[in-house]
């Protein structure tokens, strides 16, 4: 399985370009790709990339930080109908880790959220949610847990 993860990830990189996820500038930054899903037939996959800025104060037991949080989801539709569609996970994952492919699969953390819409907080079918925190010098960071409201789920690198 993960072997198909990495072979998929290397094959959605190829074809699609991806624009650099945390910004020097600190802009915030959306991008949609509308693509065939490699491993499922008549399946539409909508990639959704959100990156935004966060600035959280310290907790309890958590330092203060500030950087950009990048929201991946994917959506899934079947060709035909539009109507929404589940597919595997590991489709899902091998393009969030395309998304990712700029920085050290050893060093990222991606979560997931799963089915969850993360604008809204509640399940929605045929959508599957991931999130990467960067700290302001674009290094991979924990979540910072001042930020959680659904649960994040790590899933660990492809090696």
């Amino acid at each position: 399985m993960e072997n198909d993860r990495a072979f998929l990830a290397a094959r959605i990189r190829d074809t699609h370009r991806f624009p650099s996820l945390v910004t020097s500038s600190g802009d915030a930054f959306t991008c949609t790709v509308v693509a065939d899903a490699l491993a499922t037939e008549n399946v539409t996959l909508t990639v959704t990339i959100v990156a935004r800025r966060f600035d959280v104060g310290q907790g309890r037991w958590d330092p203060a930080v500030s950087g950009t949080v990048v929201t991946v989801t994917v959506a899934s539709t079947d060709s035909a109908s539009g109507a929404r569609r589940h597919v595997e996970s590991h489709e899902p994952e091998a393009w969030v880790r395309a998304v990712f492919a700029e920085f050290d699969d050893a060093a990222l953390r991606i979560y997931l959220l799963g089915d969850i819409d993360p604008d809204t907080g509640h399940p929605e079918r045929g959508l599957i949610a991931y999130r990467g925190y960067f700290d302001e010098t674009a290094t991979p960071i924990r979540m910072p847990p001042q930020l959680v409201r659904t649960p994040h789920h790590w899933i660990g690198p492809l090696n």
